[in-house]
C-alpha cells in the first residue's frame, strides 16, 4: 500500500505542525509588563498579538522570546516578575504556540557594563526560573542559554567577565532534562565541554544570530568551513535543535554590498545545518512596517567605520525570495529534498514556487508515509510502516513518534514508537510494528507526538483527528 503524498496546493495544512518552522521574536520587560526596542512603549501581551497579526499569513508555531531582567540586575526575581513571565507563557500556550525562551539584562548594547548583574545574581535568578521551566515545559520548545552580554548573546568580553561554566551548569540542571539549551557558539560547547556530562552536552543546540548566506566570524560554526571543528558542528546539528536569524535588512549593503541575502548559499546552510526554525524578524517585513531603529542603524554604521553606506534597502531578503522562482530541476541538481508532489496541486496540474516557498515549507521535518506492508494470510503479521523525512532537520522537538494498529472496534492489535533522532533527514525509515493475534487490522494511526499533548499531520493525504494521522488498511 502506497499512501498518496500531499500535494503542493493543500501544503498549508502543515505550517501548524509543532516545533518547526518560521518563528516570531518577541520581548518582555519582567519587571513592568512592557515590550522592547520598537515596541518599548506597549504593552508586552498587545505587542505579541500585533506581531502575531503581522504575520498571520506565514502561521507561525513559535516564538523567540526574550525575557528582560534588567530591572533585577541587583536583586532577586519577585512575585511582580514571575505574574508577568507567567501570564505572557500562558498567553502563547493559549496561541497554540511555543516559545525559544531567552533570557537577558543587557539592551543597550553601547552601555552594557551599566545593565550586567554579578554572577551570584544570575546564578540566584536561574535558580528561580527552575519552577518557571518546569511548570511550562510544554510550552518552551528550547531555552536560549542567554543571560551573558548583551540580548543574552554570549559576546566574547562579556563571557571573559564572568563564569559561563558555572551559568551553564546551573542552567542545565533548572531546565528539564528533555528541553534543549541553545548555545550562540559552537565554542561554548567545546570549552565547556570538560565539566558537563555527556547526557548534558546531547541537550546543547545552537541558535545562529548572524545568517548572511556565507561564512562570517559571527557564525555559530565561526566562518572556516573547512575547520575541523566547523565539520564537527555540522555534524552535531544533526542531532539537537537548530535556530537561526538573519541580519537586519539595513545591514545586508554593510556586510554584503547587496541589497538582499542570495538565496541559494543561504539554503545550502539551513539544509547543511538542519535547521529547525528560522527568524521571521529583521530581514522581512521590516521595511514596510518600520518596526526597526533607526538608532541600531546608527550604531551599527559607527561600530564597522562605515563611510559609504548607500541607503536603507528598498526591499527585504525574504520579501524578494516571494519572487524568487524555485523549480525540481533546480532542487535535483543540487541534491536538495522535496516532495515531488510539492510541485503539484490537487488535480496533477503544475504548481509555481518561490525560494521563500521553500523554506518555509521544509525548515525542520516534513514526514510521509511512503509505504504499508502487511501480510494479511499471515498469521498475527506484523505492520511494517517506511516513513521518509523530506525536511532540513530530524523532528528533535517531538516527544516521540507513535504508531499503532486498531481493529474496526478501535481495538488496539499493536503499537511501537520511534525515537525523533531516527527519522534524520533525507532517509527512509522502517517501522516495524507487532501484532497480537485478534480481528483483521483496519486501521494504522500515526501520531507525531508534542510534548505538551499536540499531534502533527504527516505530508500524505490522510484523515487526521484527535492528533493522529489514520490510514484505512485496504
Amino acid at each position: 500500500m502506497m499512501p498518496p503524498a500531499l500535494p503542493g496546493s493543500d501544503t498549508e495544512q502543515l505550517l501548524a505542525n509543532p516545533d518547526r518552522g518560521l518563528r516570531l521574536e518577541t520581548y518582555l520587560n519582567v519587571a513592568t509588563g512592557q515590550g522592547m526596542y520598537q515596541s518599548a512603549d506597549m504593552d508586552a501581551f498587545a505587542a505579541f498579538h500585533q506581531a502575531l497579526a503581522l504575520h498571520q499569513t506565514d502561521r507561525p508555531t513559535l516564538a523567540q522570546t526574550y525575557f528582560y531582567l534588567t530591572d533585577y540586575k541587583a536583586r532577586p526575581l519577585d512575585q511582580i516578575a514571575f505574574a508577568n513571565m507567567t501570564r505572557y507563557l500562558e498567553m502563547v500556550a493559549a496561541a497554540h504556540m511555543k516559545v525559544l525562551l531567552r533570557f537577558a539584562y543587557i539592551w543597550d548594547d553601547a552601555h552594557p557594563l551599566r545593565q550586567e548583574p554579578k554572577l551570584p545574581q544570575i546564578i540566584q535568578h536561574i535558580q528561580q526560573l527552575s519552577r518557571l521551566f518546569h511548570q511550562f515545559a510544554g510550552t518552551i520548545h528550547a531555552v536560549q542559554a542567554g543571560f551573558i552580554g548583551p540580548w543574552g548573546e554570549w559576546h566574547g568580553d562579556a563571557r571573559q567577565r564572568t563564569d559561563e561554566t558555572v551559568i551553564l551548569r546551573t542552567l542545565l540542571r533548572s531546565v528539564p532534562e528533555e528541553i534543549q539549551v541553545q548555545l550562540r557558539m559552537y565554542d561554548i560547547k567545546t570549552k565547556n565541554a570538560p565539566a558537563l556530562s555527556a547526557v548534558d552536552q546531547s541537550r546543547l543546540g545552537f541558535h545562529d544570530d548572524f545568517l548572511i548566506g556565507v561564512p562570517h566570524e559571527w557564525n555559530t560554526g565561526e566562518d572556516n568551513d573547512h575547520a575541523v571543528a566547523y565539520q564537527q558542528y555540522l555534524r552535531d546539528t544533526a542531532h539537537i535543535l537548530q535556530d537561526g536569524e538573519m541580519i537586519w535588512f539595513w545591514a545586508n549593503p554593510i556586510y554584503l554590498k547587496t541589497p538582499t541575502i542570495a538565496s541559494q548559499p543561504f539554503i545550502q546552510r539551513l539544509i547543511d545545518s538542519h535547521f529547525t526554525s528560522l527568524s521571521l524578524a529583521h530581514n522581512y517585513l521590516e521595511a514596510q512596517s518600520g518596526s526597526f531603529s533607526a538608532q541600531e542603524l546608527e550604531n551599527e554604521l559607527h561600530n564597522q567605520g562605515v563611510k559609504d553606506y548607500p541607503g536603507i534597502p528598498t526591499t527585504t531578503s525574504m520579501l524578494a525570495w516571494q519572487y524568487e522562482p524555485i523549480d525540481a530541476e533546480t532542487l535535483t541538481a543540487r541534491h536538495w529534498p522535496f516532495q515531488p508532489a510539492w510541485f503539484k496541486d490537487a488535480q496533477g496540474q503544475p504548481l509555481q514556487r518561490t525560494v521563500f516557498d521553500y523554506i518555509r515549507d521544509y525548515l525542520g521535518y516534513r514526514l510521509q508515509v511512503k509505504k504499508i506492508t502487511w501480510e494479511p494470510d499471515v498469521f498475527a503479521s506484523p505492520v511494517q510502516v517506511t516513513l521518509h523525512n523530506y525536511g532540513f532537520a530530524a523532528p528533535l522537538g517531538l516527544a516521540t513518534v507513535e504508531l499503532l494498529v486498531v481493529d474496526t472496534n478501535e481495538q488496539v492489535l499493536g503499537r511501537t514508537t520511534l525515537a525523533p533522532d531516527d527519522l534524520q533527514a533525507g532517509i527512509d525509515v522502517a517501522a516495524m510494528i507487532p501484532m497480537i493475534p485478534g480481528d483483521p487490522p483496519a486501521q494504522i494511526g500515526v501520531r507525531l507526538a508534542a510534548r505538551n499533548g499536540d499531534g502533527g499531520r504527516l505530508a500524505n493525504i490522510v484523515d487526521h483527528f484527535d492528533g493522529t494521522n489514520w490510514f484505512a488498511i485496504h
